[in-house]
């Protein structure tokens, strides 16, 4: 295991290193405490083991595409993942689609032997959209609508998984691109009660508005909370005054108090490298733990990275994150 454990920094472990994509995308926690994770430079779904116990293993390839962005939950082992084909930073026209990737069936024995399969069928294709990126789920008990962002066009969209319904909600100039600057906007989305929170990449700032749970509609102004964090992708503590974004290309991850409106650096590391996305363990064992997508350069090989899952200790009592 390698750690970073410097004075102003959050402990940091290496979780494991996936051959094969050059980088991570994004993360999901299943139940029992294993990771999903994507990736933008291949179809592959992964699980990882979050206590390194078992190897990774692949779960899915999803069709007809080279990149994976976001991904959520809506019922029990049941995921949605962003499709699409990349060429850098830019998606192919008509590209944009959304899968359902059923993980009933699948279990994991100790020694890492996988039993049954995960299902994988397609909920939509979306041809108008052009960079979909962050993925939520709408609101706590329901288990239809999903919202996405789309990071060229500034905007949200509603999904609604059962019918296929795919809806702009909200479009706000916080959520666009300048005309300088990497053209990746609005990225990471989560919702805690009844806020949509949000990273824009290319304006540097993240910031929340608020939103019916029924329509996925603004009802009020986007609140800006920092600037000059150009993150990625984020995670909330569950009583909803803390963030902590990865600052992809910076290696870091930083720590907001939401209330306070403050950002402070509280992880810095090579092991940070294109950190992209952030959640939180799901066990009575890693409440209090940080899983963080990220890259790793292949020992040897100028240039060369792969995919890699790192853990972050955080300082806090479990009424510093649910009180």
């Amino acid at each position: 295991m390698s750690k970073s454990n410097t004075p102003n920094n959050y402990s940091i472990t290496v979780i494991q290193e996936i051959p094969g994509p050059r980088n991570l995308e994004n993360i999901a926690v299943r139940h029992t405490g294993d990771l999903l994770v994507t990736s933008t430079t291949s179809s592959a779904l992964f699980q990882v083991s979050s206590d390194q116990s078992k190897d990774p293993i692949l779960i899915a390839e999803i069709p007809a595409s080279t990149a994976l962005t976001g991904i959520a939950e809506l019922e029990q082992d049941i995921f949605y993942v962003v499709s699409l084909n990349l060429t850098g930073v830019t998606a192919v026209p008509g590209s944009n689609a959304v899968w359902k990737v059923d993980m009933r069936r699948v279990r994991t024995a100790k020694d890492g032997t996988v039993s049954g399969t995960a299902q994988v069928s397609l909920v939509t294709k979306l041809p108008d959209a052009q960079l979909l990126n962050g993925l939520c789920r709408l609101a706590p008990n329901d288990n239809s609508n999903l919202l996405i962002s789309d990071s060229v066009s500034g905007s949200v969209a509603k999904l609604n998984v059962d019918t296929g319904k795919f809806e702009i909600v909200i479009q706000d100039d916080t959520m666009k691109t300048l005309q300088t600057g990497l053209p990746i906007g609005i990225n990471g989305i989560h919702i805690h009660e009844c806020d949509l929170f949000f990273v824009n990449l290319n304006q540097g700032l993240f910031a929340k508005v608020p939103i019916s749970l029924s329509t996925g509609a603004r009802t009020g102004s986007v609140e800006v909370i920092v600037n000059d964090t150009a993150g990625d992708d984020f995670a909330i503590s569950r009583n909803g005054k803390k963030a902590w974004i990865a600052m992809n290309g910076q290696f870091t991850l930083v720590e907001v108090d939401i209330p306070g409106k403050k950002a402070s650096s509280v992880a810095n590391s090579t092991l940070l490298m294109s950190d992209s996305a952030v959640a939180f363990g799901r066990t009575h064992l890693d409440w209090n733990i940080l899983y963080v997508t990220a890259a790793a350069t292949v020992d040897g090989i100028n240039s060369t990275t792969e995919g890699r899952v790192v853990r972050v200790d955080l300082p806090y009592t479990f009424a510093d994150l649910n009180l």
